[in-house]
């Protein structure tokens, strides 16, 4: 019973050849270029790791030089007043000192003084360069301070006065409600590390202060110097820009101290600028820095009992693309770097690797296809087919001898074959010849047969035996009328 279909007509040598060769080189570049895919994307990780390490060893070095610093100028500043080198009643003494400091410690932002009283001194840098002395005097009745400003120039010879200005403060300054001033009380036998933003350039500042008890056990006041840490962010910048991604410090409950992104860390638009407070990583706009709040808030981490590096990877269910998120615990107060790295930063790298290898990959089959096409028609398809028609010619009776000479003189398998197809072909020949002249003498002999048989059924009729009788008649009459011939003797 025929199909209901036509089966489909199998490939011939020559491609299947070409197929099975361009398979094993495809089943050989796969096996090259599927590990080496798998081994450099988990690499990612490593890397991800090495850079989480760059950047939390280098933050953690930042950070503790401020923080030796501050301790160093709060140190100079305890002995200067505890041996009476510094008059602070005297405004001169007291604002040239303060300058000095300030100006020998390119780090700080304020070198500061606050008094029980509610009045306050300080010498402030500002993103210009330049050097202002406050004075605050705090007025009780009124409820009110009056401000005074010095600003000065660094110049070859020293500071020069450019500027002076005379204010009311609004909202006032009373210096004992400030949070340095109050952390300075709460520990006085130990040196105070207050965060907080501060209020006359609305940044993240710390503050070192110690509190001044007098012989009789009475606060005089508070004497600090203040580090505003946008530098925090800036050094954080020159640290990530080798990389993609955030990094940014936070601290136990979440308030953004430092960030790649700077302005992120300053308070958002419209809040209260007599008490602005830090801002929270989870009201951020940053994406990367939304992606840290969320894996904190999912995985519930601990940020204070926070004791080694923490790695999370976040997987965005819009885009798909893969984040990978570290925490590592600094040494200093409860502050933490955090880094978020998008996982494709670094695909980018591999993906033009994995390009790169198809390429070469796909070069390399092209040639190696075009290589095996040539040579399965040179070496096994022209041999292989020569070897067919000879075969078709001894099928159609035109086989010459030598047919497969020059596939014969091959020294290879194919060329063996060839050499053992001719001998059999020249047998074959010799074999047919022989046959044939055999058939033409079985013809001969079959025709006499005939030929005898026949003569022999026209003699046995009675028709040829009554002519055959009647010639024998006339033969005998024929010899009884002619005369007698009589030969002469011989001498």
């Amino acid at each position: 019973m025929p199909l209901p279909f036509r089966l489909p007509k199998p490939p011939g040598l020559k491609a299947t050849l070409v197929a099975a060769m361009l398979l094993t080189v495809g089943t050989t570049a796969a096996i090259v270029y599927v590990p080496w895919s798998l081994v450099s994307k988990r690499n990612i990780d490593t890397i991800v790791d090495q850079v989480n390490q760059e950047i939390t060893l280098g933050t953690s070095q930042e950070v503790e030089k401020l923080f030796n610093n501050a301790e160093s100028a709060q140190s100079l500043l305890n002995s200067s007043l505890g041996q009476n080198l510094i008059d602070l009643t005297s405004a001169q003494d007291r604002e040239l000192f303060l300058l000095s400091v300030l100006r020998a410690n390119p780090n700080f932002t304020w070198v500061q003084y606050g008094d029980a009283e509610g009045d306050f001194f300080g010498a402030q840098r500002t993103a210009d360069g330049r050097l202002h002395f406050h004075l605050r005097d705090w007025d009780g009745e009124s409820k009110s301070t009056t401000a005074t400003v010095n600003t000065y120039a660094i110049a070859a010879s020293g500071l020069e006065r450019v500027n002076t200005e005379t204010y009311k403060m609004d909202p006032p300054f009373f210096a004992p409600e400030r949070p340095w001033y109050r952390n300075a009380l709460e520990s006085p036998e130990k040196r105070a590390w207050t965060v907080y933003v501060y209020r006359s350039t609305q940044t993240p500042g710390l503050d070192a202060t110690t509190a001044l008890i007098n012989p009789a056990g009475e606060i005089w006041g508070v004497i600090g110097v203040g580090i505003e840490l946008t530098q925090l962010s800036e050094y954080l910048q020159q640290l990530q820009n080798n990389h993609s991604g955030e990094a940014f410090i936070i601290n136990a409950r979440q308030e953004l101290i430092a960030s790649t992104d700077v302005a992120e860390v300053m308070p958002p638009q419209g809040q209260d600028s007599a008490d602005p407070r830090l801002q929270q990583l989870e009201t951020v706009e940053n994406p990367l820095l939304r992606i840290a709040s969320k894996t904190l808030q999912e995985q519930g981490i601990d940020l204070e009992g926070l004791t080694d590096l923490r790695r999370f990877a976040f997987k965005d269910p819009v885009t798909g693309e893969r984040y990978l998120i570290s925490f590592t615990r600094l040494e200093q107060l409860d502050w933490v770097v955090g880094t978020v790295i998008p996982e494709a930063s670094y695909l980018v790298e591999v993906n033009r690797n994995k390009r790169m290898l198809l390429g070469v990959i796909a070069i390399f089959t092209g040639l190696t296809a075009g290589v095996a096409v040539l040579m399965a028609d040179r070496l096994i398809a022209r041999p292989v087919l020569g070897i067919a028609r000879t075969a078709a010619a001894i099928e159609a009776e035109k086989f010459e001898l030598g047919q497969l000479g020059a596939i014969a003189r091959r020294t290879d398998e194919i060329g063996q074959l060839a050499r053992v197809f001719d001998r059999m072909a020249q047998q074959v020949y010799s074999r047919e010849q022989k046959l044939k002249q055999q058939v033409r003498d079985l013809r001969i002999e079959i025709d006499e047969a005939k030929r005898q048989k026949q003569v022999k059924e026209i003699v046995e009729t009675d028709f040829f035996q009554d002519l055959t009788a009647k010639a024998q008649v006339l033969r005998n009459r024929n010899s009884a009328a002619k005369p007698a011939v009589v030969e002469p003797k011989r001498a």
